[in-house]
Protein backbone atom coordinates (compact mmCIF):
# COMPACT_ATOMS: atom_id res chain seq x y z
CA UNK A 1 0.00 0.00 0.00
CA UNK A 2 3.04 2.47 0.87
CA UNK A 3 4.46 1.40 -1.62
CA UNK A 4 1.47 2.47 -4.49
CA UNK A 5 1.06 6.23 -2.52
CA UNK A 6 4.84 6.75 -3.21
CA UNK A 7 4.43 5.85 -7.13
CA UNK A 8 0.93 7.63 -6.70
CA UNK A 9 3.09 10.86 -5.15
CA UNK A 10 5.96 10.91 -7.54
CA UNK A 11 3.68 10.87 -10.74
CA UNK A 12 1.74 13.64 -9.43
CA UNK A 13 4.49 15.52 -8.75
CA UNK A 14 6.06 15.13 -12.50
CA UNK A 15 2.34 16.21 -13.84
CA UNK A 16 2.71 19.53 -11.45
CA UNK A 17 6.15 20.12 -13.03
CA UNK A 18 5.34 19.48 -16.78
CA UNK A 19 2.13 22.18 -16.84
CA UNK A 20 4.29 24.31 -15.16
CA UNK A 21 7.00 24.06 -17.58
CA UNK A 22 4.71 24.75 -20.28
CA UNK A 23 2.43 27.07 -18.34
CA UNK A 24 5.00 29.55 -16.32
CA UNK A 25 6.16 32.64 -18.03
CA UNK A 26 9.92 32.15 -19.24
CA UNK A 27 11.18 34.24 -16.70
CA UNK A 28 9.42 32.03 -13.72
CA UNK A 29 10.98 29.08 -14.89
CA UNK A 30 13.94 29.65 -12.91
CA UNK A 31 13.07 26.90 -9.91
CA UNK A 32 11.77 24.60 -11.91
CA UNK A 33 14.67 24.36 -14.35
CA UNK A 34 16.87 23.67 -11.06
CA UNK A 35 14.85 20.97 -10.12
CA UNK A 36 15.57 19.18 -13.69
CA UNK A 37 18.93 19.95 -13.88
CA UNK A 38 19.12 18.40 -10.37
CA UNK A 39 17.57 15.13 -11.77
CA UNK A 40 19.80 14.98 -14.95
CA UNK A 41 22.83 14.60 -12.92
CA UNK A 42 21.43 12.71 -10.06
CA UNK A 43 19.88 10.30 -12.62
CA UNK A 44 23.20 8.62 -14.22
CA UNK A 45 25.29 8.66 -10.47
CA UNK A 46 22.41 6.35 -9.19
CA UNK A 47 22.21 4.17 -12.48
CA UNK A 48 25.60 3.53 -12.37
CA UNK A 49 25.46 2.98 -8.32
CA UNK A 50 22.52 0.02 -9.35
CA UNK A 51 24.37 -1.21 -11.54
CA UNK A 52 27.39 -1.90 -9.85
CA UNK A 53 25.30 -3.22 -7.14
CA UNK A 54 23.76 -5.62 -8.59
CA UNK A 55 27.02 -6.54 -10.66
CA UNK A 56 28.17 -7.26 -6.92
CA UNK A 57 25.28 -8.89 -5.53
CA UNK A 58 25.40 -11.75 -8.50
CA UNK A 59 28.67 -12.31 -8.14
CA UNK A 60 28.90 -13.38 -5.03
CA UNK A 61 25.77 -15.28 -5.83
CA UNK A 62 27.47 -17.00 -8.68
CA UNK A 63 30.59 -17.78 -6.29
CA UNK A 64 28.40 -19.21 -3.53
CA UNK A 65 26.68 -21.38 -6.14
CA UNK A 66 29.86 -22.87 -7.83
CA UNK A 67 31.60 -23.47 -3.74
CA UNK A 68 28.63 -25.76 -2.97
Amino acid sequence: MLRKLFVFIIVVIAILLAVLGITLPRNNLQTIIIITNFFDIMIPVLAVGALVNYLWKSCKCCCKKEEK
